[in-house]
């Protein structure tokens, strides 16, 4: 999204107005509002910016603090002394990833489920942004973990807008001073066992004290991280073009052509457009994946998410893609399609790119399909050719063998998709159906 340059630093209340009514996007708009110093400085520049009548309120209690019942009315009340409506999300935090991951979670989910496709505000700040910075440097992040925060983005699909990215906490604690706007301060922001408090409270004063300009040098330093990580995918989009790369395959040949460097950037861009995130050392493991022999067996895995190579090129898999199918169902042509696990078989040609060619005998009595166990063998020409060699032959992943039923009739293999049908079958009247992909299954294994 195009915008203005953003507001340079001041404590003067009708100036950041003026910046976020010149910047701000349109359409509806939604405040996560904590009740704390920077939110509430924050939601008095949307009233003043005017924006007001398309501005909503937002409070998530964590439930964490004994007093939080008592922070939501405060921010109610607040809120309404503005003559806006705050509406109060209260959720539970769990996970494995630590009370602060845990908990913003929990919370970005609960405003983004809230806003709809509005846009979220939060009130992120110059300090913010360094103490971002420092963080992900001390994790070892990339460039594009060190471009820290921008002031548009997105989380799960919501817009996002933090429109303070180049104000101090400071100007902002100046002007709730001055207007004498109360807030709450959250008795966990002291507690320097938290990572970003430590490094708060504790590390950038210390630095501040020593290079007074030391929060805006660092947030400066983020900005040029933006502007390196916007060129690398800027480059990495190019290179994915000439390699002929789609969402989910990736050609192994020309990849492995590129500069370590290049290939590293390819890889990291294409895994991240598709939600599959990964660490330093996952892409480590990639990258002896593309030195690994070529085995149906060679893959990477991490979270819901599979690499597998297969016939010269990559192939990003999620989980529902690996699902193996399971049990057996009894069923008739003339019952119309089936659900079978993630994939459906279907009468005729269908619209779907992703299809697979299944040949029925029109005058079939009932058949049986079951997945592939090992060993099966399809009379074709005269002979008992194994299943998995025609299905090799055909090109066939070795992921989907496992989610395709094989078609029996009488006790016998009739039909194999993708393939053909046995002997007995081929001067029968046939029909063209489809096994098409539907994603995710419901149910698997249930008798029709």
């Amino acid at each position: 999204m195009a915008t203005s340059p953003p507001t340079p630093p001041t404590n003067n209340l009708a100036t950041l107005a003026a910046g976020l009514a010149r910047r701000a996007p349109p359409g509806p708009l939604w405040l996560a509002f904590s009740g704390g110093l920077d939110s509430t400085v924050l939601l008095h520049l949307l009233v003043e910016a005017g924006l007001g009548e398309r501005l909503g309120v937002l409070h998530v209690d964590h439930g964490l603090q004994a007093d939080s019942a008592a922070w939501a009315a405060h921010c109610v009340r607040h809120a309404a002394g503005l003559g806006l409506t705050c509406r109060v999300a209260n959720v539970t935090v769990s996970g494995n990833g630590g009370l602060e991951a845990n908990a913003r979670t929990a919370r970005y989910q609960a405003l983004c489920r809230h806003a709809g496709g509005a846009t979220l505000i939060t009130a992120h700040h110059l300090n913010d942004q360094a103490e971002t910075l420092l963080l992900r440097l001390l994790r070892g992040a990339g460039v594009g973990g060190l471009a820290a925060i921008g002031e548009h983005g997105r989380w799960h699909g919501t817009p996002l807008w933090r429109p303070l990215l180049t104000v101090p906490r400071a100007t902002l604690h100046g002007l709730a001073e001055q207007y004498g706007w109360d807030w709450i301060e959250d008795p966990s922001n002291r507690h320097n066992d938290l990572r970003r408090n430590h490094l708060r409270n504790d590390i950038l004063p210390r630095l501040q004290q020593q290079w007074p300009g030391a929060v805006a040098t660092l947030a400066r330093a983020a900005g040029h991280q933006a502007e390196a990580a916007a060129l690398l995918a800027e480059r990495a989009t190019e290179d994915l073009a000439a390699l002929g790369g789609a969402a989910r395959h990736l050609p192994l040949a020309p990849l492995k052509a590129l500069s370590p460097a290049r290939r590293g950037n390819v890889l990291r861009h294409w895994l991240a457009g598709a939600g599959a995130v990964t660490s330093e050392a996952q892409l480590n493991q990639i990258e002896a994946l593309l030195d690994a022999a070529a085995d149906r067996a060679a893959r990477v895995e991490w979270g819901d998410w599979q690499l597998r190579r297969f016939a010269g090129a990559l192939h990003l898999l999620s989980g529902a893609q690996c699902v193996a199918l399971t049990g057996e169902w009894h069923w008739h042509p003339s019952q119309g399609g089936l659900d079978l696990g993630p994939w459906r078989l279907c009468d005729g040609v269908t619209p779907e790119n992703d299809r697979v060619p299944v040949w029925l005998a029109a005058d079939s009595a009932p058949l049986r399909l079951a997945p592939a166990c090992g060993g099966e063998r399809l009379l074709r020409q005269g002979c008992h050719q194994r299943v998995s060699e025609l299905w090799r032959a055909a090109g066939v992943p070795p992921w989907r063998r496992r989610q395709w039923p094989l078609i029996y009739q009488d006790g016998e293999l009739v039909s194999v998709p993708g393939v053909g049908v046995a002997d007995g079958w081929r001067q029968r009247s046939l029909r063209l159906w489809h096994l098409c992909w539907r994603g995710a299954a419901s149910s698997q294994g249930a008798d029709v």
